[in-house]
C-alpha cells in the first residue's frame, strides 16, 4: 500500500484532527518567536501634570488673575484674598456675605456677592473702596471699556456701572441673561430662554445676537443644551460649556458651530492659556485640556472638589473648597 492509498483510508475527522494539530504548532512556533526575539512594544506617552497646593481660606469658590496676582474669593470667611505667583499670600479684605465671583479691571477687583445682589469694589492692595447692590439675581460679572457690567436673569437685563459704582445704563435684554464674556470689541451675553448670544459695544449700543443650537446630537441621542454652565471668548473662538450633559461647544467668533467635545457633567469652569482650554469639572473633580480646534489633549484626575479655574499664561490655577487650598497645575513633559 503506498502513501496515497494509506491516506485515503483514514477516517476524514483524523486527517482535520492531524490538520490542526499542525496549525497549533505553527501558531505556537511563531508566538514563541515573537515571545524570545519580537519587537518591543511601546506604550503611547501621555501628557502629565504636576502640582503644587497653598492653604486659603474657607470653601474658596472663585479664581482669578489680574496681570499680576492671583485674587481668590474666600466664601466661607467672607473675605477675598490676593496671592502671588508662588503662592504667597499677599492682601486680604473682609467683604463679608459670601463673596464668589471675581472681576478685574483698571487697577481694581469687584467682588460678586450672588447671595445679597451685591457688589464689594477693591483696590490693587485690597482694601474695600465701595459696595453697592446690583441687582436681584445676578450672576455674571464681567469689566469691560472702563465699566463693570453684570447680568441679572431676574430682572432680564445686564447693568453698566461706572467704576465710581454709579449705574450707568440698564439694559433690557431678552428673557434670562445669564453667562457673560467679553471679546477685544464688546459683551457678549447668553440668554439661556431663548439660547441667544447678544454682543454690546463699551458704549452699550446692541451690535447684534445669535442663536446657538438647540439640540446636540451626541451618537443616537439628542440633547437640550440647558443652561451654560461657563462661557468664554479666545481669539478664534465662543466657548460654552453645558454641565448637564457634560459637552463644550465650540462657535466661531461670529457664532457658527464648529464642534462638541465631551467632558464630565457637573459644574464646569474654564480657561485659556495661549494654546488650549483648561475645563475644571466639581463633580468629576478632573482639568480636561482641550486644543483650538476642539479636540481632548488629556484629561487629568486631580481628585479633591475644584470649583474654579484661572490661567496666567504659564500655570493653571484651581480652587478646593473640600481641601479650602489653591493649586498650581503645569504640563510636564511627555511620559510614557
Amino acid at each position: 500500500m503506498n502513501a496515497r492509498e494509506w491516506r485515503s483510508k483514514l477516517p476524514r475527522v483524523l486527517i482535520a484532527g492531524i490538520a490542526v494539530i499542525a496549525a497549533i504548532a505553527i501558531v505556537s512556533e511563531i508566538s514563541s518567536d515573537r515571545d524570545v526575539g519580537g519587537e518591543l512594544i511601546v506604550e503611547v506617552p501621555t501628557p502629565a501634570i504636576e502640582s503644587k497646593s497653598w492653604a486659603v481660606g474657607q470653601e474658596p469658590t472663585g479664581v482669578i488673575f489680574d496681570g499680576e496676582r492671583l485674587w481668590v474669593a474666600e466664601t466661607g470667611f467672607g473675605t477675598v484674598t490676593s496671592y502671588g505667583l508662588e503662592g504667597q499670600r499677599l492682601d486680604t479684605a473682609d467683604v463679608g456675605g459670601q463673596p464668589a465671583v471675581l472681576a478685574s479691571g483698571r487697577g481694581f477687583v469687584w467682588a460678586l456677592d450672588t447671595g445679597d445682589g451685591s457688589v464689594t469694589q477693591l483696590d490693587a492692595d485690597a482694601n474695600v473702596v465701595r459696595k453697592f447692590q446690583v441687582g436681584l439675581d445676578p450672576t455674571g460679572l464681567v469689566f469691560f471699556g472702563d465699566h463693570l457690567w453684570v447680568s441679572d436673569p431676574i430682572r432680564g437685563s445686564v447693568s453698566k456701572i461706572s467704576l465710581q459704582g454709579a449705574l450707568a445704563q440698564l439694559l433690557e435684554i431678552g428673557v434670562s441673561p445669564g453667562a457673560i464674556t467679553k471679546t477685544p470689541e464688546q459683551v457678549l451675553v447668553i440668554d439661556d430662554e431663548t439660547l441667544t448670544v447678544t454682543g454690546i459695544d463699551q458704549d452699550g449700543n446692541l451690535v447684534g445676537s445669535f442663536e446657538y443650537p438647540d439640540q446636540i446630537d451626541i451618537g443616537d441621542f439628542e440633547h437640550i443644551p440647558g443652561p451654560p454652565t461657563a462661557f468664554l471668548s479666545t481669539s478664534d473662538a465662543l466657548w460654552i460649556a453645558f454641565g448637564g450633559i457634560g459637552q463644550v461647544m465650540r462657535l466661531t467668533p461670529a457664532g457658527n458651530f464648529s464642534g462638541l467635545t465631551r467632558v464630565p457633567t457637573g459644574h464646569l469652569g474654564l480657561a485659556w492659556n495661549g494654546n488650549e482650554l483648561w475645563v475644571v469639572s466639581t463633580d468629576a473633580a478632573t482639568i480636561t485640556r482641550i486644543s483650538g480646534t476642539g479636540t481632548i489633549v488629556e484629561t487629568h484626575d486631580i481628585g479633591g472638589h475644584p470649583t474654579s479655574i484661572a490661567h496666567d499664561g504659564n500655570h493653571g490655577w484651581v480652587t478646593d473648597d473640600e481641601k479650602d487650598v489653591l493649586i498650581q497645575f503645569t504640563p510636564i513633559d511627555l511620559v510614557p
